[in-house]
């Protein structure tokens, strides 16, 4: 049993129960915009699983590390205009 737990992706299942969730509320009110919303989401989802890409997998969701930014070496110095 925890062989099967641990192989489970999570993220890839609140995904798809999500996107699922939506297709069928807009399918009930014979409503579109959110079945293509969700059909969208677990097409994304599947594909984000496959890959590895998007937030929970490693990636920090689009947040920069701060070494990317905050780089030591360099020894730029800001120029300031004063305003009259």
């Amino acid at each position: 049993m925890k062989k099967l737990i641990s192989n489970i992706d999570w993220i890839l299942m609140m995904r798809l129960v999500m996107g699922g969730s939506m297709v069928i509320i807009g399918y009930q009110s014979n409503d579109y915009i959110p079945a293509v919303a969700g059909g969208f989401f677990i097409i994304y989802s599947i594909i984000g699983a496959k890959y590895k890409i998007g937030c929970g997998y490693n990636s920090g969701c689009g947040i920069p590390t701060r070494s990317t930014y905050n780089n030591p070496s360099s020894k730029e110095e800001i120029e300031f205009t004063e305003i009259k």
